[in-house]
């Protein structure tokens, strides 16, 4: 962790450089082959993070937040939509008509979770404990 182990800190950094792998998907032209390079970046980062969430944050709102079971169970359910998303983006080519809907439609997914987490989940926590 390089933001002195506060776990909020670090996904929220996480956060960001999803968007920022989004941003540079959406400048490419339509059919780029570097845009399926993103895409595979992107799934990565996204496996990594959603791993990263379930190891250490769900548990810590299981533990410390009010009304955390339900909490963390709908989170974990965000991330197995997130990944049958990615699934579908999997096997597509950048060229093909389909990427540019399903990548739209993960990044809206990614988007509300993000945006969720971010307003509601981070702050639940960081007042119930310690960072």
């Amino acid at each position: 962790m390089g933001h002195g182990g506060n776990v909020i800190e670090e996904l929220t950094t996480d956060h960001r450089e999803v968007d920022e792998l989004f941003d540079r998907i959406e400048s490419l032209p339509a059919g780029d082959k570097q845009r399926r390079e993103l895409a595979d970046e992107l799934t990565i980062e996204l496996v990594r993070h959603s791993v990263a969430e379930e190891m250490h944050l769900y548990p810590a709102v299981r533990t410390h937040v009010e009304n955390g079971d339900s909490l963390a169970d709908k989170e974990i359910s965000d991330h197995a939509t997130v990944e049958q998303h990615l699934k579908d983006l999997e096997g597509t080519e950048a060229d093909d008509r389909e990427f540019d809907h399903l990548l739209a439609t993960l990044k809206l997914e990614v988007s509300d979770h993000v945006q969720d987490e971010e307003a509601h989940l981070f702050p639940m926590l960081a007042i119930s404990c310690p960072p």
